[in-house]
């Protein structure tokens, strides 16, 4: 199984302050709403709900984040310091060039799997990732900083996915084909994050970046909704049942590729602060 990703960060360059943000578009919402038979469909908010998507940046400085002193208890410190700063990131942070992350826009991602009992290949495009910060927490830290090594487990209640999909393939021996909008929901998600990094020196200061993020996802449940499966209402809503009956099956050949696309997103966003603050300032000695 593989994932491609492609995703538009958009940064914001501090020499021109009052420049907007140049890819700013008008979205339609779509949210799920619920079905009997454990269905989901996605439903279009009226017009007059279409939103201007317009990034509102707070001005957060590095000096304001909370930061932990590297003794005995700096694991448990790093929980509380960790789970403040991502909120203060929540609505982008130019200083970092990080853009908002509610809702994360990805503009690709391609998850290819190959092994029986799935052989399919999904792309979905111009991804709208909701909840997924605002509803994460972190539990627990394990750091081995001599080593540029940082694991963490959190929790994320909801992971909502909102697409345009093209889809081909076959699950459980069943062709499948497709393409139209797609929500993809996980809820209640435990996630493993495992930051692997590497120290370098910039004017003869230390820094760290990060070389590979790796993600593990379990979720307790995930809803799936795929418009126009087979061109058919019939056979789409059919095909739809069967995925949300046997979702477990499914996801669990997909999680692979999930995790490997939101470890690149994670390595991009988290480098943009580990590459701008030196190691000491940001674990203090």
């Amino acid at each position: 199984m593989q994932a491609k990703l492609v995703y538009n960060i958009m940064t914001y360059d501090d020499s021109e302050t009052d420049k907007q943000v140049s890819n700013c578009q008008s979205v339609v919402y779509f949210r799920l709403m619920p079905l009997t038979h454990n269905r989901f469909a996605i439903q279009q908010q009226p017009e007059s709900m279409t939103h201007i998507f317009q990034p509102t940046y707070r001005a957060v400085h590095a000096d304001n984040f909370p930061k932990c002193k590297r003794d005995a208890n700096f694991d448990k410190c790093l929980v509380d310091a960790v789970n403040q700063a991502i909120q203060l990131l929540k609505t982008g942070n130019k200083e970092f060039g990080i853009p908002p992350l509610e809702p994360l826009s990805v503009k690709k991602l391609v998850i290819d799997a190959g092994n029986a009992p799935i052989n399919l290949r999904q792309a979905l495009k111009n991804v709208k990732v909701h909840d997924m910060i605002s509803t994460s927490k972190i539990h627990r830290y394990r750091t081995d900083l001599d080593k540029h090594l940082i694991i963490c487990d959190s929790k994320t209640d909801r992971i909502e996915m909102i697409g345009d999909y093209e889809m081909s393939g076959r699950i459980l021996l069943l062709p499948i084909t497709g393409h139209g909008k797609a929500n993809i929901t996980l809820v209640n998600t435990k996630i493993e994050h495992r930051l692997i990094g590497e120290p370098f020196e910039k004017d003869g200061v230390k820094y760290m970046r990060l070389k590979e993020y790796r993600v593990a996802m379990e979720p307790k449940r995930v809803y799936l909704q795929f418009e126009n499966l087979f061109n058919d209402k019939t056979l789409s809503e059919g095909m739809n049942r069967f995925l949300n009956e046997n979702w477990e099956t499914v996801f669990n050949e997909l999680k692979v590729g999930y995790s490997k696309s939101f470890g690149l997103v994670f390595k991009e966003l988290s480098n943009k602060i580990f590459e701008k603050v030196p190691f000491d300032n940001i674990f203090l000695s």
